[in-house]
């Protein structure tokens, strides 16, 4: 009785953690957003990225305060705000991902360039978020989106932390797309799952997800560069770079931990 008083506590906690950190998660990207209208897109990024986070240049990972500590300030206007945002059960590690918008010189000119942008955010050791891997689309159409949807589909803590699961799972899927994507997507997309392409707004429907999977190229080729996992063991990423008729480009997965193994939550290809 004792251990199921605990059990039950814990779980409680955990819940109103992850409750409370996906207020603060979906802020600090609307923070972010605020402070690159604000001052501008260098700034931002210099000061929200974490130590180890990645942005991604002519297809490769790169260590993003380094990328950017190099690049000069530019005018225009880089925009964003959250669509989508999930978050880990011990509250530490999550994601976002909504609409950005490009204008060249103030925040009332025309927009010259839209997408759709994925964050992965963490905990740092102060307890602020900061991100550790940023990935983008283009070219989508216009999104008129106005609230943020909070997906919430599992909240447990697995024990011992299982990145090698994680990463099993994302070979194993990498394996079946190179036989059959169709079937890959079948076996590892989870029911509550967002998928990017270009010039596409984010497939989250049946149908809608159907469409995406068919026009995404078959001939990819996926090569895990990195990966990571929260600290309830039930949320994890892996980015790479996707290979498709001698273009190299990337991709961002974020796994979700389920009662049937991992799955999909969030699919970003570029190619």
């Amino acid at each position: 009785m004792k251990r199921f008083v605990l059990l039950l506590f814990t779980f409680s906690s955990l819940r109103v953690t992850s409750q409370n950190n996906i207020v603060s998660l979906i802020q600090a990207e609307k923070d972010f957003a605020a402070y690159s209208v604000s001052h501008n897109t260098k700034a931002a990024f210099l000061k929200y990225l974490d130590s180890a986070g990645v942005v991604f240049e002519n297809g490769n990972p790169v260590n993003g305060i380094e990328a950017w500590n190099k690049k000069e300030v530019r005018k225009g206007i880089l925009n964003w705000h959250p669509q989508f945002a999930e978050i880990s059960a011990s509250g530490n590690l999550g994601y976002t991902t909504g609409p950005w918008t490009f204008q060249p010189k103030t925040i009332t000119d025309s927009v010259v360039a839209r997408g759709q942008y994925a964050t992965v955010w963490q905990l740092d050791k102060k307890g602020n978020w900061k991100f550790i891997v940023d990935l983008g689309i283009n070219e989508t159409p216009i999104a008129d989106i106005k609230e943020v949807e909070e997906i919430n589909v599992n909240l447990k803590t697995y024990a011992p932390i299982d990145l090698s699961s994680l990463l099993k799972a994302e070979k194993a899927f990498i394996w079946q797309f190179n036989n059959d994507k169709i079937k890959a997507y079948k076996q590892y997309l989870s029911k509550k799952t967002v998928l990017n392409r270009n010039r596409h707004l984010p497939a989250t429907r049946a149908e809608e997800l159907a469409n995406s999977i068919s026009e995404t190229p078959a001939e990819i080729k996926f090569q895990v560069d990195h990966s990571g996992i929260s600290n309830s063991g039930d949320l994890g990423f892996v980015y790479g770079i996707s290979l498709y008729k001698d273009k190299k480009e990337n991709y961002l997965r974020v796994w979700r931990r389920e009662n049937h193994g991992w799955k999909i939550a969030m699919d970003v290809v570029r190619y």
